[in-house]
């Protein structure tokens, strides 16, 4: 297995750039890169040629930054978990994979007094575990990501090298990204999105930016101008916390590219941002993909943003996309909606559930089933239109929830969330005025189906740190 980065070809580049001024170049990363092979391979127990596990715990830093991407181009397969994720729960993460290895911050090197320091990297530190039954790994698993945000979830996405090498090229190829570029950190390490983007920048040569900050602290976006920031990407939750403050009313001349994956953007926020880049010559790039298809599925070009609202575009290079019925035969066709199926290179392995899982090989031969409906519209755009299991039946009549919320938007402009089992639907709202409207506009409109609806209100939509919809919980309130 060769390298994923060619660090030395950038060797005098800056690769990452702290808020505090430290800057590591690409020479530093290849000299890190070996310090770090040799520190481990000084106390490893297993054979050179097959390397094992490492959980990394995420933060922002240059020491988390440089230390992954140091083990990862040396093939070190890495199980990234949030740095917030509490230390019972790493704990058990750690018991089901039984990594050898622990790159964590050096203030969490306490929780683990009986592990042997491999090395330090800047605030980070290397530790070997003391499992001394460990699982094997298959030879081609690089990458252990969540599924969903949730981070203490045990179930993860396997992505192989060739997955992760043929998707940073194409979100290097979609961003248009340069040596000349920089990136700020927008997005936890352990989203996929998040690493995708710190792949493609390492893969050509561009620097990323990297702070502890968020997204809605002054110092963050103080640091995008100070440091002449080219590239900012984020997901949906990213850029509806951002439009609430109106923070895109001003201009950020460095700025050329905006990017959102991570789930569905509304045509609201869609079309705000595309007009914002367009009034300021700015590029905003709208991907769909899945941690199961490592991250790029499709994509929606610039120049397409504002009069495909709802679409996300075409395609990536590489890979093929239809859509099937419910008997599973794929069709053709404008405004015809089925299940999205993805083929291609970055289609991961499969999935793991426990440490016996490490040691599998491809599962899924390039084909991902992603559970997604979708359809095209005459010039063969493509919409995601909802979710497969997404569907109710109400007094025997289908019911799609993701309909029911996109009427509810198209028809009242009011954000909803529709949660059900069969025969009971409930519609979440978050004010008193929201619920009157949308109670009377069902009434209308569901005519077939006079009883089982409901419309009730919370505070706000509960969702995950990456800004997706916890249904489960809401469906728990409706239940109760």
């Amino acid at each position: 297995m060769g390298k994923l980065w060619d660090f030395e070809r950038f060797a005098a580049a800056p690769a990452l750039i702290a808020d505090t001024g430290v800057t590591l170049t690409y020479g530093n990363l290849a000299a890190l890169s070996d310090e770090m092979e040799s520190a481990i391979g000084s106390c490893a127990d297993w054979d050179a040629s097959t390397k094992p596990l490492t959980m990394f715990v995420c933060r922002n830093t240059t020491g988390a930054l440089a230390g992954y991407a140091a083990m990862m181009n040396r093939g070190y397969p890495m199980l990234p978990v949030s740095g917030e994720l509490p230390a019972d729960r790493r704990r058990e993460l750690m018991k089901a994979y039984r990594p050898a290895l622990l790159l964590l911050p050096e203030q969490l090197r306490g929780e683990y007094p009986a592990m042997r320091e491999v090395c330090a990297v800047r605030d980070y530190v290397l530790l070997r575990s003391n499992y001394t039954e460990r699982f094997p790994v298959h030879p081609e698993l690089g990458l252990l990501i969540t599924t969903s945000g949730s981070t203490g979830s045990a179930k993860f996405v396997r992505q192989s090298w060739e997955n992760l090498r043929f998707n940073a090229k194409t979100i290097a190829d979609i961003l248009d990204i340069g040596a000349s570029d920089k990136t700020v950190t927008a997005l936890p390490l352990q989203y996929t999105y998040g690493l995708s983007v710190l792949h493609a920048n390492l893969l050509r040569g561009a620097a990323m930016v990297v702070t502890r900050s968020g997204v809605m602290d002054p110092e963050f976006w103080d640091l995008v101008e100070a440091e002449n920031v080219t590239c900012f990407h984020g997901v949906p939750n990213t850029y509806d916390m951002l439009r609430r403050i109106e923070l895109f009313e001003d201009d950020f001349p460095s700025l050329r590219t905006l990017s959102q994956a991570g789930g569905k953007l509304s045509r609201e926020l869609q079309e705000y941002y595309a007009r914002y880049a367009a009034d300021s010559g700015k590029r905003f790039v709208i991907m769909y993909g899945q941690s199961e298809a490592t991250a790029a599925i499709s994509w929606l070009p610039p120049e397409d943003a504002l009069h495909k609202l709802g679409s996300v575009g075409r395609v990536v290079d590489g890979g093929e996309i239809s859509l099937i019925d419910d008997a599973g035969n794929s069709f053709t066709g404008a405004h015809k909606r089925g299940e999205l199926v993805y083929r291609g290179p970055n289609v991961a392995m499969g999935y793991a559930l426990r440490g016996e899982d490490l040691s599998r090989g491809d599962e899924w031969n390039g084909i991902l089933r992603t559970g997604d409906l979708a359809e095209y519209d005459e010039d063969g755009y493509l919409s995601i239109t909802g979710r497969l299991k997404r569907f109710i039946k109400l007094v025997g009549h289908r019911v799609s929830l993701d309909e029911v919320d996109g009427m509810i938007m198209d028809e009242l402009n009011i954000l909803s969330v529709s949660v059900g089992t069969d025969d009971h639907l409930t519609v979440f709202v978050t004010g008193d005025k929201e619920k009157e409207l949308v109670t009377a506009f069902l009434s209308k409109t569901l005519t077939t189906v006079r009883t089982g609806i409901r419309v009730l209100t919370v505070p706000a939509f509960p969702k995950n740190e990456g800004g997706k919809i916890l249904y489960a919980e809401l469906q728990k309130i409706a239940d109760s």
